[in-house]
């Protein structure tokens, strides 16, 4: 079956998160994020904006060892929160290959400073305090925190060798995939395998070769990254369609040791011009999920040098996807764009990792003064030319609704409540909101009118709750309703509730008290 039809053919798969049984309703919504503008049926003074994450200048991490090791974009970094010793923690690679595996710590997620591992001695010899593990001939993506973890292991690296390491394991295992080619008098010097490395903490890690998420014939290198798909319970990777492709694909499993194979998800299309894409890292957000696409600006004038474009720009840009499976590309603006020449990513950023916590967002982005493929790597005063690089932006402020001039309203399409609770995630600390919610003929419903409303003004909140004079919520549950919104000067990040958008068959039944299933197709 082509590839483009067979993506065409796999099932959508909801979104929605399991709240339990309730009376016949057993999923709904948890917070709506202003992605794009489908669930509503009016936009009047309110701009659909991208956010625009903070670089934070002076949490610029530089490792010594990379710095000296003349190592430009391949470390890739994964962050998170380890929960015996209550700090962050980050492993990240200091070569391309062998994949050179280093790790560092600190108590906020922001001050990071290299974590000493003396027990730890890796193959060939530690070329750091930090150093924990190297894969010989071999290169890594982005670690993935599994969520499951049943094989025991929390983290996992997708893997990729070739050459030399290859042919002789190849020669020496009749079982190995590439047994018969390995043991030809003249093998093909560039033979390829894959592995996965696994992990315990983040910093003791074993090769699996058993974890092959490979296929004859098609071996990609990195950046390979992973994500849990919540709804499927299934590993995903992000991938390219093969060696120097610079396109995204998906593939999924449920073992590490069986995998989909590579299904086509995103290339550059006619808007785009001649631009690739690099890699895309996933993660949840919300009940959607986002990818954290690297665009690769690599036109050129001059005749080419070898199989593809090497040398150019690497921005971060903002994709979607409500099923985890099919991505949409939002406002194709850069959400983490360049910085200043001569600055740490002034010439490319790829960013690796989002990590929320409870009052923002962060990115950490590999990062150069120099392009993708540039030369010279060192600056002419002795500057620092890569580092890890961090951005901050408000919680749920990838995208947000804007008023412009004077005052802006909003009316949602129709939906439900299910519990009687509504919070906004609200910047306005020189304007006000109002609130209202209508029938589906947009009737104010009594005692929920804008004048009932208890006017919002000169606040900065991320989970404010709405309240109207004398009435409550629970008056208005499982029945359709719409929302509606006026805003002057501030910004409207996100909606939070247990709600669900609704279809037309929803509606009927509850205007006759029947349940209804909201399973299906709440994005």
């Amino acid at each position: 079956m082509n590839p483009f039809t067979k993506l065409l053919t796999i099932p959508l798969v909801s979104t929605l998160v399991s709240i339990g049984p309730m009376s016949g309703f057993g999923f709904a919504a948890e917070v709506w994020h202003f992605l794009d503008a489908w669930h509503f049926h009016k936009l009047d003074g309110l701009e659909l904006c991208q956010g625009q994450p903070v670089w934070l200048k002076d949490k610029t991490f530089l490792d010594p060892v990379r710095e000296d090791l003349d190592a430009q974009l391949n470390s890739w970094t994964t962050v998170w929160r380890d929960e015996a010793s209550g700090k962050w923690r980050m492993v990240y690679s200091a070569k391309w290959r062998p994949a050179t595996l280093l790790v560092a710590e600190n108590e906020n997620g922001l001050d990071w400073r290299p974590l000493p591992c003396p027990d730890i001695q890796p193959d060939g010899g530690k070329i750091a305090p930090n150093h924990v593990f190297t894969l010989i001939d071999g290169s890594v993506g982005g670690a993935y925190v599994d969520p499951e973890a049943k094989d025991g292991y929390r983290f996992k690296m997708f893997a990729h060798r070739m050459g030399k390491a290859v042919i002789e394991d190849a020669r020496r295992d009749p079982k190995h995939p590439q047994h018969e080619e390995a043991s030809q008098p003249e093998p093909f010097e560039h033979l390829a395998d894959e592995l996965t490395l696994v992990s315990k903490d983040g910093l003791h890690w074993n090769a699996r070769h058993d974890y092959d998420w490979g296929k004859r014939a098609w071996h990609p290198e990195p950046p390979l990254f992973g994500f849990w798909h919540e709804q499927e319970k299934r590993h995903f990777m992000s991938v390219r369609p093969g060696w120097g492709d610079r396109r995204v694909c998906l593939q999924d499993t449920l073992d590490f040791k069986s995998w989909s194979g590579p299904q086509p998800l995103l290339q550059p299309d006619p808007q785009d011009g001649l631009v690739e894409f690099y890699g895309m890292p996933v993660f949840r957000y919300g009940e959607t999920y986002v990818g954290l696409l690297w665009v690769f600006h690599c036109e050129t004038s001059e005749p080419p040098t070898g199989f593809n474009r090497f040398v150019g720009s690497l921005d971060t840009h903002l994709a979607y996807s409500y099923d985890g499976r099919h991505f949409q590309r939002g406002l194709r603006r850069p959400l983490i764009g360049l910085n200043d020449p001569g600055e740490i990513g002034g010439g490319a950023i790829e960013t690796s990792c989002m990590v929320e916590t409870d009052t923002e967002l962060r990115f950490y982005s590999d990062a150069t003064s120099g392009q993708h493929g540039g030369k010279p790597k060192h600056s002419a005063g002795g500057q620092p030319t890569t580092g890890l690089i961090i951005h901050s932006l408000r919680k749920d402020g990838l995208t947000y609704l804007r008023a412009l001039g004077g005052w802006g309203s909003f009316i949602s399409k129709p939906l439900t409540l299910f519990e009687p609770r509504l919070t906004v995630n609200l910047l306005a600390p020189q304007g006000e909101a109002v609130f209202q919610l209508s029938d589906e003929q947009g009737k104010p419903l009594p005692g929920f009118s804008f004048a009932n409303c208890e006017t919002v003004a000169n606040v900065d909140d991320l989970n404010l709750a709405l309240r109207w004079k004398d009435k409550s919520l629970a008056e208005v549950l499982k029945q359709p309703i719409r929302l509606e919104a006026r805003l002057r000067n501030g910004h409207l990040y996100a909606v939070r509730g247990k709600f669900h958008f609704l279809d037309a068959e929803d509606s009927r039944r509850l205007q006759l008290g029947k349940p209804i299933d909201p399973l299906w197709f709440d994005y």
